[in-house]
């Protein structure tokens, strides 16, 4: 059985809530005074340009829009980013989710030959905590979705969640990343982000006692992959236990569980991660957009899994590489395997 209790109800009170609350105003007063002075801060946030550097620099707010789209710091291409609506803010942070057992979904992952455990302890607190909705709903400075970006430079992670899309990737001859209009507030994977962006925004403010929604980037040489296509770039969500967290977002578990093609490629998503961490096991956290169930399962096996999926994509793709598994072991002592903490307004990644 995963994940057995209950989400704990919880009172609303000004300025906080209570259990668990990450501040615990000892007066009304003091709450007053700092919801106006946070209702200054997000104003003042918001007038911002909130933008994705595809560099070091990560997700962050800019006093002006970058000349030619170009971070001033790296001089990365930014990706820009649409703001939730205040209907979308008020609703998200409202939202309550309840934390259940995901035996279906273990089942399914079983069956890719990984090894799924059970999610309890400290980590089974914390998604109670990050479950549980809020009441400053003026806060929308963290809700916000960047746009998609096509034929960015270099290889990254999310190349290598299936065969279709590493292809794809090996078959670009472009520098020059394009970014797609911007999206509908209303579509799925705007929705999905900004779901995303609000559990994070959560977890980040309040007092958990092992799980990190502070998202990093990481760079590392692909044991299958090598020198030949250069590092792949890929970003972790949090962390837990100094294994990699990833975060997702569904319709419903239902659809979820009879998409098997959607699992293969969350699960590949994650074990490019732990790789990065030079590690073999991550935690999968998945939330409902159209319902209000919440979820995660540790999973282990993740590298052998990742680059037995690889090593038989390039064979089928007929690339001609050789495993470099100790080259990449050496790599990482050798660099320390760089990673860039990404900030932005709120001090962190969202």
């Amino acid at each position: 059985m995963f994940l057995r209790f209950m989400e704990t109800p919880y009172t609303k009170m000004t300025g906080y809530q209570h259990p668990g609350f990450e501040d615990e105003a000892g007066s009304n007063d003091s709450a007053n005074q700092r919801i106006v002075l946070d209702v200054k801060n997000a104003n003042k946030m918001n007038r911002g340009y909130v933008c994705r550097c595809l560099g070091p620099c990560g997700k962050q707010t800019l006093q002006h829009k970058p000349s030619d789209g170009l971070c001033p710091t790296c001089g990365s291409y930014c990706a820009p980013a649409t703001f939730a609506s205040r209907r979308q803010t008020r609703e998200l942070a409202e939202k309550c989710w309840t934390v259940v057992d995901s035996n279906s979904l273990a089942h399914a992952i079983r069956e890719l030959g990984l090894v799924p455990m059970a999610v309890v302890g400290d980590l089974e607190s914390d998604l109670h905590k990050i479950a549980r909705g809020r009441n400053d709903d003026y806060r929308r400075s963290h809700l916000f979705a960047h746009r998609h970006i096509v034929d960015r430079p270099g290889l990254a992670n999310g190349d290598l969640k299936s065969m279709g899309a590493l292809s794809r990737a090996l078959r670009r001859d472009t520098t020059v990343p394009k970014f797609v209009r911007a999206p509908d507030r209303q579509s799925p994977g705007v929705i999905g982000l900004l779901v995303e962006a609000e559990l994070e925004f959560r977890a980040n403010r309040r007092q958990l006692r092992g799980l990190s929604m502070r998202s990093k980037l990481y760079r590392y040489l692909h044991p299958t992959l090598g020198l030949t296509y250069g590092p792949i770039t890929v970003e972790i969500d949090g962390e837990y236990e100094d294994l990699p967290v990833e975060l997702k977002t569904v319709s419903t578990f239902d659809a979820l569980v009879s998409n098997q093609r959607k699992i293969r490629a969350m699960i590949m998503q994650l074990a490019g991660q732990a790789i990065a961490k030079n590690v073999d096991e991550g935690v999968l956290i998945i939330a409902e957009r159209e319902g209000s169930r919440l979820t995660a399962i540790r999973i282990g096996n993740l590298r052998q899994y990742h680059c037995n999926n690889v090593a038989r994509w390039i064979a089928e793709l007929g690339i001609n590489t050789e495993s470099t598994d100790t080259m990449h072991k050496d790599w990482i002592g050798n660099h320390n395997q760089t990673s860039f903490t990404a900030e932005t307004q709120e001090g962190t990644i969202c």
